[in-house]
């Protein structure tokens, strides 16, 4: 399992020049698209992008198994170039077990496609895409886990050429992978505890006989160790690996919640055959898991909608797709086991779940995100509501305005019903209302909380979980709407009467997220466990019992 010790401000700075970074010269997603207003982003200003939600998905093309190493590659280089949508349903139909070694191969192709020189890119890119070489990063160790920063695997320049020693844990592929991208410590001079930050490189290294890599094979996972091993080149610039590191960890969100889904659709399609349906609980419960992958089917379609035809800075989407799919995941086991199956059916997608540690930190990042796009647009009026005596006008429609918020009344002025099939009318009121909440919910935040706003994680979590929620009801309508708007036989009444269910259900669980963030961060049940938390390192020990047990000992 991987450490979860790392510092919020790590991942979060410059991570929106990563991402533009990467919108130049992905090819699957980002080519000759004008740049619009964020889709998700918008949500944290209460605003609906229409443009988006009208879009419809086109014709997919899923290739075959032993073509999935050149998906992202661009057709110049000998890869297949496809979309993001097709690249998502070929993940489905691999499924989780058999993924991770064409994500890890997928996430060196990325990096070298977005940070690499030309000379560069047509050196690797088309070995890399017929299969030539199979690749794999070197990113975390033992000691540190996310926080590469801190690396203690070092590169140091010899002779002319860059010599790697050290050792990285949780290796993909290892034992197939003729090439590693590897993160090493760099700039000696600089890496000094005084200095407050650390520096560090990726590097390409070719797996040769007896050129110093050895490998240890320990399951799914392997551990490579760098003994004076030379490395090919570096990827980017010298000393900023920390943007390639970036892109990786967002990488391969889209692929990965795929294959998990494609992985429980599986799952669920022999549940369907073994279960004793005589039960009225058992179906109940197989009508919940048709609702999961029903849902997350319909979230995963549609980020690859945005991303394929959209926007080029779609960089909050693919977090909201993987967090829900993590969250909606785990419903799934559970209602796996309620159902009386064997462990070992649902253990390979119960692990991945377990190792994925960036779900701790994606949910952060994504608040930062959105608190971020939403502060261009609310400094003026935050800066006047935070000094209400020089602006009294402006307080006093917002002191209207939280009248009829108390009241659960927000005004609703988007007509996104205008945007959906008639027969959603509802559904696209409570879109509606969610969106008002959840700006006044922000702003509320920004009030409340001031500078100070990003170390309330707690709150930052409940905005984040709030957009998701939003994201997947907007996803669900979406295709409902798509499909009775060109539906020419009979309607489809189980999916009017699924997304009338789901929309009621992200309404009462966005009213009560948004109260929470209102009434941060006093207010809340967060300081109570934080100081019961606290208890674990003073008493080392269970500490609820009775206060004269150690008298009576």
């Amino acid at each position: 399992m991987l450490s979860y010790r790392f510092k919020f401000g790590f991942v979060c700075r410059n991570y929106s020049q990563a991402v533009a970074a990467a919108a130049t010269s992905h090819p699957s997603s980002f080519t000759n698209k004008k740049k619009k207003p964020s889709f998700a982003k918008s949500f944290f200003v209460g605003n609906f992008v229409k443009d988006a939600f009208t879009k419809s998905i086109n014709d997919i093309s899923v290739p075959k198994i032993d073509k999935l190493l050149g998906v992202s590659v661009p057709k110049v280089f000998g890869g297949l170039e496809l979309s993001a949508a097709s690249i998502s349903e070929a993940y489905k139909s691999i499924g989780l077990t058999n993924s991770k070694a064409y994500l890890a191969h997928g996430n060196v192709v990325k990096s070298i496609n977005t940070f690499g020189t030309d000379d560069q890119k047509k050196t690797y890119l088309p070995q890399l895409a017929s299969g030539e070489l199979i690749a794999s990063p070197c990113v975390y160790e033992s000691e540190h886990g996310y926080d590469v920063q801190n690396t203690t695997t070092t590169a140091s320049y010899k002779n002319g050429k860059w010599v790697i020693n050290g050792s990285k844990q949780w290796v993909v592929n290892g034992k197939q992978a003729n090439i590693f991208l590897v993160f090493a410590k760099t700039m000696d001079e600089c890496n000094r505890p005084e200095s407050g930050s650390n520096f560090f490189t990726v590097f390409l290294v070719k797996n040769s006989p007896n050129n110093g890599i050895k490998i240890i094979d320990d399951g799914d996972n392997s551990s490579v160790s760098f003994n004076n091993v030379q490395a090919d080149c570096y990827i980017g610039q010298e000393n900023e690996g920390l943007m390639v590191y970036q892109l990786l960890f967002c990488a391969d969100l889209l692929e990965s919640s795929s294959a998990t889904l494609g992985e429980l659709k599986n799952i669920i399609y022999n549940a369907s055959q073994n279960v004793n349906t005589h039960d009225q609980s058992n179906l109940n419960k197989l009508g919940k898991l048709n609702s999961h992958i029903y849902t997350m089917d319909c979230v995963l379609k549609f980020t690859s909608l945005i991303f394929d035809s959209y926007d080029s800075q779609c960089d909050y989407e693919p977090i909201l797709a993987r967090l829900f799919i993590n969250d909606t995941t785990r419903n799934c086991l559970n209602l796996l086991n309620e159902l009386g199956f064997s462990k070992k059916s649902y253990k390979y997608i119960e692990d991945s779940l377990l190792f994925e540690g960036r779900s701790n930190l994606l949910s952060i990042v994504g608040a930062l995100l959105g608190i971020q796009y939403a502060g261009q647009f609310m400094a003026e009026d935050v800066r006047q509501l935070r000094n209400p005596l020089m602006f009294p006008k402006y307080t006093l429609s917002h002191i209207l305005r939280i009248q009829r918020s108390l009241k659960d009344k927000p005004k609703l002025n988007h007509y996104v019903e205008n945007y959906m099939h008639p027969t959603l009318k509802k559904q696209a009121l409570d879109v509606e209302y969610c969106l008002s909440r959840m700006q006044f919910g922000v702003q509320s935040m920004f009030i409340n909380l001031g500078p100070d706003t990003f170390y309330y994680q707690m709150i930052l979590e409940r905005a984040n979980s709030t957009a998701m929620d939003l994201f997947a009801l907007i996803a669900v309508l979406h295709r409902v709407s798509q499909n009775l708007s060109h539906s020419n036989t009979r309607q489809y009444p189980t999916e009017l009467i699924f997304s009338n269910l789901f929309s009621n259900i992200i309404r009462e669980r966005c009213s009560q997220k948004v109260n929470e963030i209102i009434n941060a961060p006093h207010n809340v049940i967060d300081p109570h466990l934080k100081t019961l938390g606290k208890k674990c390192f003073v008493e080392k020990n269970y500490f609820f019992e009775h206060a004269l047990k150690r008298n009576i000992v």
